[in-house]
């Protein structure tokens, strides 16, 4: 079950790296423009966003009251490879073209959103069974990344057909469906409740800590909506940038390919190297993500060292995301998972509506997208410094109350 739910996780990733690499591909294919591709790949994200919520919802009744979760697994993997093979299908063997292919594109991507929305919850609850340090859940953020790194291999197999990478994923899923076909539910089941706990005795939420954990939890959120947003328009607008100045599909896909997989590899080292190192030291950890980000930004806007600004960029909003989820899940003390579950859903919007903003500001020119770069980059700087603040501020009140709780005993 929980093999099933790492390699899920990596189809997730995968696919996210394939579409991207793609794009232009598709928009000279498909005769459309850079603004009408992102609609349907946003309104998948939509519809991700809005299932999401009831997946875990439906899992975490049916893993209270110990019913089986490969029931409604199998039936996920089964839509999920439903809506990857039309999307497919779609785009190698239809003639559709304009209007016509865009709205069958819509339908399957909201297939897509409908059913690759379990994922995350299902592998999350299967990773979580008996893994009380919360270890486990680490692997379906790096089943992800992975997945990402693997993409823009496959786009490199000597293989002549253009979409043998989005086939080759769809025959992974179908493996991990065979995988809960033949699995069984383990009997292994947690306490969903978590109640805080100090010498014995349960300590109630002050007013004053409940004001700076709700308000950290806030600009948290803004955070991840703003990042998820720079990031999903900046890997949206890298396909019709470099088509712009190739003017040749076939070197945009392999420099697109490129630049996703450096920016894979430099979030993968980030975050196990890099991170571990300055996580222990806000401030320094703080100035080196803004230098990474500020430097990577104006790079990029400059149209200099394209690779080198892609690596500096993907690096600090890979660890970025750690840091402040870290923060907030620990800021509060009795609705860790509500906590999740927000921060999730500001990413999530962020990546709905960047590639649509991306396609937008493409059709007033390339400098209209990359002012709008420099204007995320003013506004992520700014949250992350007020998150650094806040947090600071939660810690002392936290060691606060340690103390009182400590001597009321």
């Amino acid at each position: 079950m929980q093999g099933m739910a790492v390699l899920s996780c990596w189809v997730l990733g995968a696919l996210q790296g394939a579409i991207l690499i793609l794009i232009p591909k598709m928009m000279l294919q498909g005769q459309l423009t850079a603004l009408q591709l992102a609609l349907p790949l946003s309104l998948g994200t939509l519809i991700f966003m809005a299932f999401c919520g009831q997946w875990g919802h439906l899992l975490d009744k049916r893993f209270s009251a110990k019913q089986s979760l490969l029931v409604v697994v199998k039936w996920v993997l089964l839509g999920f490879i439903i809506s990857q093979l039309s999307f497919i299908l779609l785009l190698q063997y239809s003639e559709l073209t304009g209007t016509l292919l865009l709205f069958a594109l819509c339908v399957s991507r909201v297939l897509h959103g409908i059913f690759c929305s379990a994922i995350i919850p299902s592998a999350q609850l299967s990773l979580s069974r008996g893994d009380i340090k919360g270890e486990r859940l680490v692997w379906s953020s790096i089943a992800t990344n992975v997945g990402r790194l693997t993409a823009p291999l496959l786009t490199f197999v000597p293989i002549n057909n253009d979409y043998f990478s989005l086939w080759f994923i769809l025959t992974v899923t179908v493996f991990a469906l065979l995988i809960a076909c033949f699995s069984h539910d383990s009997k292994q089941h947690l306490d969903p409740t978590f109640t805080a706990i100090n010498h014995g005795k349960v300590i109630a939420p002050t007013p004053l800590f409940s004001f700076f954990s709700s308000r950290l939890l806030v600009i948290v959120c803004i955070s991840a909506l703003l990042l998820s947003l720079f990031s999903s328009q900046l890997q949206f607008s890298l396909g019709p940038l470099l088509l712009a100045q190739y003017n040749s599909a076939t070197l945009a896909t392999e420099m697109t390919a490129h630049l996703l997989f450096a920016a894979s590899a430099s979030a993968l080292i980030s975050l196990f190297i890099v991170y571990r190192l300055l996580s222990r030291y806000p401030a320094i950890f703080l100035m080196t993500i803004s230098t990474a980000l500020i430097v990577g930004c104006c790079l990029f806007v400059l149209q200099q060292q394209i690779m080198l600004a892609v690596i500096l960029i993907s690096a600090a909003l890979s660890m970025a995301p750690a840091w402040y989820t870290a923060l907030a899940i620990h800021a509060s003390q009795f609705h860790k998972a509500r906590t999740s579950a927000a921060v999730s859903q500001g990413h999530t919007l962020g990546n709905a509506f960047g590639g649509l903003v991306g396609g937008a500001l493409l059709l007033f020119g390339e400098q209209s997208l990359l002012v709008s770069f420099i204007l995320l980059t003013s506004c992520m700087l700014a949250t992350w410094f007020a998150i650094y603040l806040q947090a600071s501020r939660s810690t002392e009140r936290t060691a606060v109350l340690d103390k009182l709780s400590s001597g009321s005993v």
